[in-house]
């Protein structure tokens, strides 16, 4: 043989030796991708009968490769739906010789899980099918996450109950259904009552089970077709559907009530909850969800005025109540500092001299757009919104320089009251802030003096005692008004360091004329003075009461029948005149 013919047969040689290489190489590879892949492979021959699996269609299945050898694919399959699927998957691999979908299998267990397979087909060189390869992946997993995501979008993640999106979806239904027959929808807010004291006094871990708690007590409230959903925090929405009637309505509400009245266990122990509920009605108070919601959180807002525990209807009478309240509490933000606010005195008189003793401060408020704004509708907004302590401190500032300008004028050491809010009283620093107020316009602490109500300083009164004897060490004079119209324990009254009770109004107005009035008002008077106490008596407006006031040792008044509250300037005028009581 010629050199080049067997230089050209070497090389041949060396080709084949690289080919058979290469593909022993490749199939090395495949095979361990076959082995390490966290695939499920399954090959079967062309009947659809399992020649072999990978380590991963073990794990994923339960079934070693031995066990499942020989098995037909169908044997696999979870349910005859799903045997009747690769029925139809092999009729598509015979016409384009692949496929790909969801399919359900069942684990060695007997348990069924997700897959997602793909199957290809394998021909031989002759162009006949030999095997099929079936890759598949366990998507168990994928599919909880899909389910919960798909629940946390529609449901509350603490309680379970429905949220806001499908509390939406089911007054649509609720509606829709009622609008055919001429029918009702009941929306009705709920909120629990002072529910922060649980938090703060158990901890979030006790108020979550709380809340838990009452999702499944009104849940069981309710009828079939009924809603109650969780809006967050404390506040709950219940629909009812299926033409609520006034009665059904009023039976579901007393029944959550007294419901929540009742000990709930939380923890091995028992909590007792109220709550207040708005209710609105389609399509009587609205056609659409957001102002049916709008109009019950308004009716709830009214139950909560009238004293908690308690549900209320809503009218149109609230929604012009409510949008007031949003103006006011629109511009009360900003009062201070545009300048709205202005402090007027009514004079305090001694009933035996008639002289002028002293004033009280009144907070009041002018507005451009709103005109005057009574003190019984911003007070109350200014201690829910937390404006009370900026407004309560610019008053004593307020107070404690007009004080020096008196003094500075030749008027005299007047004595003014200033009111303190609960708020305000529970805070630290408010005696911090009075001491240094007294400092700033050099002024001596008798001048000034410090009114609370009952109802102040019986919220916490061992704290009440220690901040009013801190302003008493300082020369600060206390009073309590509004004695006899709240709670106030008789016990804790000897220990309040108090130099004046005022009389309320209430029982001032007839005291001249009914025995009942006369005789709490005689009470008050005999009490502070058997303690060591002074008494004023307010709202005083008739020559009778004064009188009657007089004769039976009553030491102060102050009312209309002198003077009504008057602002700085008037007020300087009075005290130059040195009008006396007697002279009226």
């Amino acid at each position: 043989m010629r050199t080049a013919e067997l230089e050209q047969l070497a090389r041949t040689l060396e080709d084949e030796v690289r080919v058979r290489r290469a593909n022993e190489e490749f199939l090395r590879l495949s095979g361990q991708v076959f082995e390490a892949t966290l695939d499920a492979i399954m090959i079967t021959d062309a009947d659809g009968y399992i020649v072999t699996t990978n380590p991963a269609f073990s794990r994923i299945t339960g079934y070693a490769p031995q066990e499942v050898a020989g098995w037909h694919v169908v044997r696999l399959a979870a349910t005859p739906a799903d045997q009747a699927l690769l029925t139809a998957m092999a009729q598509v691999l015979r016409e384009s010789g692949h496929w790909s979908g969801e399919v359900l299998s069942r684990r060695k267990s007997g348990d069924t899980y997700p897959g997602l397979l793909s199957v290809s087909t394998v021909h031989g060189p002759d162009g006949a099918v030999i095997n099929y390869v079936g890759v598949f992946l366990d998507i168990s997993e994928r599919k909880a996450e899909q389910h919960l995501i798909a629940f946390l979008s529609h449901h509350d993640a603490l309680t379970g109950l429905p949220n806001r999106v499908l509390a939406r979806e089911r007054f649509e239904l609720a509606r829709a259904l009622a609008g055919r027959d001429g029918q009702r929808v009941v929306v009705m807010c709920l909120d629990l009552d002072r529910f922060k004291n649980i938090n703060d006094s158990f901890g979030p871990p006790v108020g979550d089970k709380a809340l838990q708690a009452v999702a499944s007590f009104l849940g069981g409230c309710l009828r079939e077709g009924d809603t109650a959903s969780r809006q967050g925090g404390d506040e709950f929405q219940i629909i009812l559907g299926d033409d609520a009637a006034l009665g059904a309505t009023l039976a579901t509400v007393q029944t959550i009530l007294l419901g929540l009245r009742d000990d709930l266990r939380v923890d091995g122990g028992h909590l007792t909850l109220t709550t207040s509920i708005g209710i609105a009605v389609y399509p009587s108070d609205g056609d659409s969800f957001d102002e049916l919601v709008r109009n019950a959180d308004t009716a709830l807002f009214r139950a909560k005025e009238t004293g908690r525990d308690n549900y209320a209807f809503f009218t149109e009478r609230m929604d012009v109540d409510v949008r007031a309240r949003l103006a006011v509490q629109n511009q009360l933000r900003g009062a201070i500092v545009r300048g709205e606010f202005a402090v007027h005195y009514q004079p305090q008189m001694c009933l035996r001299s008639g002289a002028m003793l002293g004033a009280e401060a009144l907070l009041r408020w002018h507005n451009p757009t709103l005109g005057t704004v009574a003190p019984s509708l911003f007070i109350p907004l200014a201690e829910e919104y937390g404006l009370i302590t900026a407004i309560g401190e610019w008053v004593l500032d307020t107070v404690c320089a007009q004080i020096q300008r008196w003094q500075g004028a030749g008027l005299g050491a007047i004595k003014v009251a200033v009111n303190l809010s609960g708020n305000q009283f529970a805070q630290d620093r408010t005696v911090e802030f009075v001491e240094a107020t007294l400092r700033k316009y050099r002024i001596k602490a008798v001048c000034l003096g410090i009114e609370i109500t009952e109802s102040t300083v019986m919220g916490d009164p061992d704290k009440a005692v220690a901040a009013l004897k801190r302003l008493k060490d300082i020369g600060v004079g206390i009073s309590l008004d509004d004695f006899g119209t709240g709670y106030s324990s008789l016990g804790y009254l000897k220990r309040f360091p108090i130099d004046v009770l005022k009389i309320d109004k209430s029982f001032v107005d007839d005291v001249a004329t009914s025995t009942n009035d006369a005789a709490i008002a005689l009470s008050v008077i005999s009490l502070a003075h058997n303690l060591n106490m002074r008494v004023i008596a307010e709202g005083v407006e008739t020559r009778e009461q004064v009188a009657f006031l007089r004769e039976h040792g009553c030491d102060e008044m102050q009312g209309y029948f002198f003077s009504r509250p008057i602002d700085a300037e008037a007020f300087t005028v009075l005290l130059g005149e040195k009008k006396n009581l007697s002279a009226i």
